[in-house]
């Protein structure tokens, strides 16, 4: 397809922070799909007794460094509605600009703060509801025909850029011209999808355009997983190749098209000029970047004047700031640098000195889900992980209820399937709601018995019915071969560590051997990450604390596609026909059903094991700040709800 019309890309990664959610910029980069997201310090606070005999140490997470850039003035100062101040997760920074993600920086903070200054066609997330928001998007709902084979999208009228100019399908045009020359360097591309699933776009006036699909899609599907990629971008501001370059249609042919890319790309690798730069002063948002520190990674942002949209800022303006280490964050809240904030896990005990002080606590959960990958092209473990069977006895040894009270203090979500339990969302299948596998030890010793496993010496479990019949221990596992895994997980967070330990008995307790095998994130995306594509996968289990995968701007709907698809990355090389041929069903079927059934099967058929999700953060704002209590599924904070008093 041509420059009427093409994509985006997909990402990389980095390292655990020890904090709320850490992965720093990539070292490698990896295969396209939106997620991938870890790390936590969320600690057990106090000596509990999870499984038979498993104690967990009490802990409490120190962390040393300081602040990376809070200003003092904080959250009352400014004029106009004054100045709040939030702080983004620990360890975390916002550092790319451009509304068109680099693999690197594919996180939902920097997507986060780029929709407040550049909108995307559709909005993601409807105050604590999941999907799309009508009130917040650049355009009217999509209207389907020909058999679900073509879109018409119409832009609102009411939006203008700062310069005054009308937000039109020229822009639109600009952002496919760029993504079509630019696509494999992106952050969201996927092959096979956005653009790649567009034959064609017309433009038939300044305000509406035409897209024509390859062949017919899921309007649920297409709209929450592919229309969300579209950002209309400045061309009367950014059609031009150079800084000294006059604006004209460079992008019109492919050729200038791959310069202008280039040329914004590079400009939005240069941090220190993100509060001079004039490009990044054309935006169609409530906000406007003033100012950048590109050590510390603290930026201001005023509140657009000409913004025409909806939901017009109250704040004269906001401020994100990085940090350190949690004691940092949470000594910038308690001084009143930070309006909003996040209480560490670790210093749960601390919310009622906060409440009594000025601060509200909230759990803030998000849409995302967490699972333990299968090693399912290990030549060690690979014929056990690929029993069905296995790992409905390694599913009844995960007990999601008890992790989530006793090591999470109440604060996150059950996970039964390619998406966690999240309250109210029409995209999570009536199943899900239900554990399939519930923890009981005894049902997994049974289903083993069942397939001709006994008792070895030592206490582990061997094989004694060798065979591929229905009650045999499975192909390729010999008599005498004992069950068991190495299971690599990342270090750095207690509570996760407490949640392992306490399956490692429960595995054990039944005759399943569980060697522990922890590694930093960065070692575990060095090998964890290039399997299966360089197989073969070198682990029997795998898990990063936090969650896996993280649904959000670029996709709403957990089709589970990228996730568990065929050629995956991210679930040990699962795959099966019936696997592949739901998830197409759930892009090309109308409704709902399809996705209920992809999810259903995926969570039955135990793709990955399901782990208990942690939420986002506990939110720690303080009581001058209002309109921030309706906290977005994908974990966006919306600065242009909030209000300051005081």
């Amino acid at each position: 397809m041509r420059s009427t019309l093409t994509a985006p890309g997909r990402r990389p990664d980095g390292e655990p922070r020890l904090g709320a959610h850490r992965r720093r910029r990539a070292t490698q980069v990896l295969p396209a799909t939106r997620g991938l997201r870890r790390g936590r310090a969320v600690v057990a606070g106090a000596a509990l007794l999870l499984v038979g005999a498993v104690s967990v140490a009490a802990g409490a997470a120190t962390a040393g460094a300081s602040a990376t850039g809070a200003s003092a003035t904080g959250a009352a100062s400014g004029s106009a509605g004054g100045v709040a101040s939030y702080a983004l997760p620990v360890g975390e920074d916002f550092s790319w600009i451009l509304p068109l993600e680099n693999q690197a920086n594919y996180e939902d903070w920097d997507s986060n703060i780029e929709g407040g200054m550049w909108r995307p066609l559709y909005f993601a997330g409807n105050g604590s509801a999941t999907g799309v928001n009508p009130s917040e998007s650049i355009a009217e709902p999509p209207v389907y025909s020909n058999g679900d084979r073509t879109v018409t999208v119409t832009l609102k009228r009411s939006f203008v850029w700062s310069d005054g100019t009308p937000v039109t399908s020229a822009d639109v045009k600009f952002y496919f011209e760029l993504v079509d020359v630019g696509k494999t360097q992106l952050g969201n591309y996927i092959p096979g999808e956005l653009p790649d699933d567009v034959a064609s776009v017309s433009y038939p006036n300044a305000y509406s355009f035409v897209l024509h699909l390859d062949h017919a899609y899921n309007p649920v599907w297409f709209t929450g997983n592919q229309l969300t990629w579209i950002y209309p971008l400045p061309a009367q501001a950014w059609d031009l190749t150079c800084a000294t370059c006059k604006v004209g249609d460079a992008a019109a042919s492919p050729a200038g098209a791959k310069q202008v890319f280039d040329f914004l790309f590079k400009q939005s690798e240069d941090l220190s000029t993100y509060g001079s730069n004039p490009l990044w002063k054309i935006v169609d948002g409530p906000w406007t970047i003033s100012s950048f520190d590109p050590t510390t990674y603290a930026a201001s942002f005023t509140r657009n004047n000409r913004y025409s949209g909806p939901g017009k800022p109250k704040l004269a303006g906001y401020r994100v700031y990085s940090f350190a280490s949690d004691t940092a964050e949470l000594d910038a809240v308690r001084s009143g640098d930070i309006s909003f904030g996040f209480l560490p896990f670790s210093d749960v005990s601390q919310a009622g000195y906060f409440t009594h002080n000025g601060f509200t606590t909230k759990a803030w959960p998000v849409f995302y889900n967490e699972v333990v990958e299968l090693g399912y092209t290990s030549k060690t473990w690979g014929a056990l992980a690929a029993q069905l069977y296995i790992r409905q006895a390694l599913q009844h040894l995960i007990d999601e209820q008890l992790y989530i009270a006793r090591t999470l203090h109440g604060y996150g979500l059950q996970d039964y399937g390619p998406i966690a339990d999240y309250p109210g969302s029409s995209y999570v299948s009536p199943q899900l709601r239900e554990d399939p596998y519930p923890y009981s030890p005894q049902a997994a010793v049974k289903v083993l018995r069942a397939h001709g496993w006994s008792r070895g010496s030592g206490g582990i479990d061997v094989c004694s019915r060798p065979g591929t019949g229905p009650n045999d221990c499975g192909a390729g596992i010999a008599r005498g071969k004992q069950l068991g895994f190495s299971f690599m997980y990342s270090t750095g967070t207690p509570s996760f560590l407490t949640q392992v330990e306490a399956f490692q008995t429960a595995a054990r307790s039944i005759g399943i051997a569980i060697t522990l095998n922890g590694q930093t994130e960065s070692t575990m995306f060095s090998i964890g990450g290039v399997c299966p594509s360089s197989p073969p996968c070198n682990w029997g289990l795998l898990a990063y604390s936090g969650f896996m995968w993280d649904y959000g701007q670029y996709q709403l709907v957990p089709v589970g596609g990228n996730e568990f698809g065929k050629g995956n990355f991210w679930a040990g090389g699962y795959y099966t026909p019936q696997a592949e041929r739901l998830i197409v069903a759930a892009h090309e079927k109308p409704g709902l059903p399809p996705l209920y059934a992809v999810e259903d099967y995926l969570s039955t058929d135990l793709a990955s094991l399901w782990w208990p999700l942690a939420d986002y953060e506990i939110a720690l704002v303080s009581n001058k700040l209002h309109g921030w209590q309706q906290l977005n599924p994908y974990a966006n904070f919306h600065p242009s709800a909030w209000s300051l008093s005081g």
